[in-house]
């Protein structure tokens, strides 16, 4: 009786190669169930920093996981910070005017770039439709956001300023912002209309 040991050793080896994929895929989805069970059990013992401890590793992981976000935009008059914005009451301007866009993006990457320092890198890119849509200007990387802290920052904001160089004509109009997360490869935009008056 003739065995084939090596189809025997190759199919052992598949085996072997799904199981170890398995167990690193299961650890990686359950890692941030660990933290929250983690925080669970120090609620319990009343020990509610540590589990504030574990829950901001959780969202960590979960934030990572997630799709990037960009919310709030808005037309603004003037911004001091994160939240901190005087908002326009409507979105016409005349002539000349300049623009000032508040926006905040979720669920970016913060890299650990060496022990103790992370690093955000987000880049946008900007682009003016008319009212059909039909791209009128477009540039790539019009403005980014570049970062590096002692914190893994969750809250952050992202302006974006245009200044009518030349007036636009009179009439209706689209702001396409395009967010790139630099380190993740993750991208989301939004879209802001616009009226542009004499």
């Amino acid at each position: 009786m003739k065995i084939n040991l090596s189809k025997k050793f190759i199919f052992l080896g598949l085996i072997s190669i799904f199981i170890i994929t398995s167990l690193v895929m299961f650890s990686f989805a359950s890692e941030e169930k660990d933290y929250i069970n983690r925080a669970l059990k120090l609620i319990d013992e009343e020990k509610y920093n540590e589990a504030v401890g574990e829950l901001e590793e959780a969202l960590m992981v979960v934030r990572s996981k997630a799709k990037l976000e960009y919310v709030n935009v808005l037309f603004a008059e003037e911004i001091e910070g994160f939240g901190i914005y005087n908002p326009r009451e409507n979105a016409t301007f005349t002539q000349g005017e300049i623009f000032i866009i508040y926006g905040e993006p979720r669920n970016f990457s913060a890299k650990e770039v060496e022990k103790g320092f992370y690093e955000i890198y987000l880049k946008e890119d900007l682009y003016i439709l008319d009212q059909d849509n039909n791209i009128l200007f477009g540039q790539i990387d019009f403005g980014e956001f570049h970062n590096i802290s002692h914190q893994q920052n969750s809250e952050i904001i992202f302006t974006t300023t245009v200044e009518q160089i030349d007036p636009f004509p009179i009439g209706n109009y689209k702001f396409r912002l395009v967010l790139k997360d630099v380190f993740s490869q993750k991208t989301t935009e939004v879209t802001i209309d616009f009226t542009v008056v004499e």
